[in-house]
């Protein structure tokens, strides 16, 4: 159940980050190497998390691992499609 929980957030981040920076290279640059990072917090969530009793045992520890990794993955494409995507055209007044 928590492994189905933490892949929904990840992919819900990760659409986020790409659609509210569309047509913005800086930011979704910034945004992929932001989501790249986010990866260390995982010593921190780990501790947290098994205090709290959200999350039991190797299932628990395996569903974060899986979490953390899909952000990764998604930093990755993000800072990609962040390279391909052409900057913010200017408006004429």
């Amino acid at each position: 159940m928590t492994l189905a929980i933490f892949v929904g957030l990840a992919f819900i981040i990760f659409i986020f980050s790409l659609y509210l920076t569309e047509r913005n290279k800086k930011n979704r640059l910034i945004t992929g190497v932001i989501m790249l990072l986010s990866v260390l917090t995982y010593p921190l969530t780990l501790p947290l998390l098994h205090e709290t009793k959200v999350i039991h045992g190797l299932e628990g520890t395996g569903s974060l691992i899986v979490f953390h990794l899909l952000i990764f993955l998604g930093g990755i494409i993000t800072i990609i499609a962040g390279i391909f995507t052409k900057k913010k055209p200017i408006e004429s007044k």
